[in-house]
């Protein structure tokens, strides 16, 4: 087992499922079975720890290998993707530098701070943060003596490769319970800038699944640039971000993540924030374990077999096995949840008319124009 991160148990999770609730015929054997991967019993509380430490121990490996030059790392982060380079960094014994922007929470200023690592808030977005890392304080190093190490939240290879250890577990907790592969009909993981689905897709490659397994990638409505890239065919990226699920609202997806998209056919859904945090709520109460909006995307589709099956374009009976990842995740409470919720309760009161005004813009990037995205569909 790799000092940076975990290995997750894959466990079967029994949930009330909306339709066969609602159907007076339907038995509870009318849904598929759930196997849910338990990413936030990671060092950090979130699936970042693969990736994000398989970057920082293999380059940290290599400049020490060398022996000339200190390794050092620099990172930034709205968050998750920040408190799990810091968490690597206290493992490793290795200096880190975050910058997060002013919109990341105090709580998880505080949790990368308890690590040991330099917090730096500066910034409105991440993509702010990132340019005064790069600008104003990676180009001040004394590169005579320190060998920098950048850590992107999610768009390099070594991230993938880290996080493409999860489907190496998945197999081997299949085999384990004698579960044959062809009873896996999807795999259903939320999608933020595509590091998390760049690393299922090339573990799955290694096993010959990918074009076997469809995967179903779940964004909230207000960063869904994954399913607006797919629609428009192209790659695109929001000038503004208004979900609630700030994990998941970077304002693009990496290149590889859409050419894997349209290669394999990958499914997309989005969900409104509002029922993603009624989902959150739902499985605190069913399962004591509290989940941030970026997790709760992805189990909205088990309470929902619905949406999973509209996604998929078939039916599900109760052989069929639908992986669902729990990604984790460090950035809210119960009471945050809570009070979020009831917020949005008290704002469509007042704008019941007014949800137009919550649609971003995005960049057409090869012609640099903005546009208003159809979110209707």
């Amino acid at each position: 087992m790799s000092v940076v991160y975990n290995k997750t148990p894959l466990l079967r999770q029994f949930f009330q499922n909306s339709v066969a609730k609602s159907s007076a015929t339907a038995s509870v054997t009318a849904t598929p079975q759930f196997f849910v991967k338990y990413e936030c019993l990671q060092p950090s509380g979130s699936f970042k720890s693969r990736g994000i430490g398989n970057l920082i121990l293999k380059s940290a490996m290599n400049i020490n290998k060398i022996g000339q030059k200190t390794p050092q790392v620099f990172a930034s982060s709205g968050g998750n993707a920040g408190f799990a380079a810091a968490t690597a960094c206290q493992r490793l014994s290795l200096p880190c530098t975050v910058v997060v922007p002013t919109a990341t929470k105090q709580r998880m200023v505080e949790k990368i701070k308890s690590t040991g690592a330099n917090v730096i808030i500066n910034g409105a977005h991440w993509k702010e943060a990132d340019m005064f890392l790069k600008n104003s304080i990676m180009n001040k190093i004394d590169t005579n003596h320190i060998e920098p190490i950048y850590v992107h939240p999610f768009d390099n290879p070594l991230i993938w490769e880290g996080h493409a250890t999860m489907v190496d577990e998945i197999m081997d907790s299949l085999n384990d319970q004698n579960i044959p592969i062809n009873k896996v009909k999807g795999i259903v993981c939320s999608v933020g800038g595509g590091g998390l689905y760049n690393g299922i897709i090339q573990g799955l490659q290694k096993y010959n699944l990918a074009d076997k397994i469809p995967i179903v990638g779940v964004e909230t409505k207000g960063c869904h640039v994954f399913n607006t890239s797919l629609k428009l065919n192209k790659q695109i990226e929001f000038s503004k971000i208004t979900s609630i699920a700030t994990s998941l609202g970077t304002a693009n997806i990496s290149k590889k993540t859409f050419e894997y998209a349209q290669k394999y056919k990958t499914r997309s859904v989005v969900i409104e924030d509002k029922n993603v945090i009624e989902t959150c709520l739902k499985y605190t109460q069913d399962y004591n374990m509290v989940v941030e909006p970026a997790c709760g995307a992805s189990i909205h589709l088990a309470y929902h077999t619905d949406i999973l099956e509209k996604s998929l374009g078939h039916k599900l009976n109760s052989d069929d096995i639908i992986l669902v990842i729990a990604c984790g995740g460090s950035s809210n409470t119960t009471h945050d949840l809570e009070s979020l919720l009831l917020n949005m309760k008290a704002d469509e009161k007042q704008n019941l008319d007014s949800s137009s005004s919550t649609i971003p813009n995005f960049i057409d990037t090869e012609n640099t124009q903005h546009f208003p995205i159809d979110i209707s569909a």
